[in-house]
């Protein structure tokens, strides 16, 4: 768990870590867009959370890449058929609804949810919370930012 100096971030920074996590990076994006145009340095705790929403959602992007191509073809072969219709039911079936919200989350959707409420929470009280594998790629990736 890496700590940061609470007093020197400032709550802007943290609105849009939460922001950027929420669009899944977009907003960070867009921050980082506006703070070259206007030329401003980003500090270093809001381009760790930035970079990492963009990671984590370019890690499910080729997740679901990846299962979408892997599915059809397991399913074409009769012992695997079985196998990926137990897989593919498991990441699809919904676990949790909210009907009053209209939201429901499969398992997969929820241990992401998860995670996400988990870093925020540590975006909240100033702090970047250890994920593995993902913490250690976001730290090879910001070695070199000043």
């Amino acid at each position: 768990m890496m700590q940061h100096n609470n007093n020197n971030i400032l709550p802007i920074e943290k609105i849009i870590s939460v922001l950027s996590y929420i669009t899944m990076g977009i907003a960070g994006l867009i921050w980082i867009i506006i703070a070259y145009i206007y030329k401003r340095h980003i500090k270093y705790f809001l381009m760790y959370n930035i970079i990492q929403s963009m990671v984590i959602a370019i890690l499910l992007a080729i997740f679901k890449l990846i299962m979408s191509i892997i599915m059809p073809i397991l399913s074409l072969i009769p012992f695997l058929k079985f196998i990926s219709a137990i897989l593919n039911y498991i990441l699809s079936i919904k676990i949790i609804r909210f009907y009053s919200l209209g939201l429901s989350f499969s398992f997969f959707e929820f241990v992401i949810f998860i995670i996400l409420i988990y870093i925020i929470i540590g975006v909240c009280i100033g702090r970047v919370f250890y994920v593995p594998f993902l913490t250690k790629l976001i730290n090879k990736v910001m070695k070199s930012y000043n």
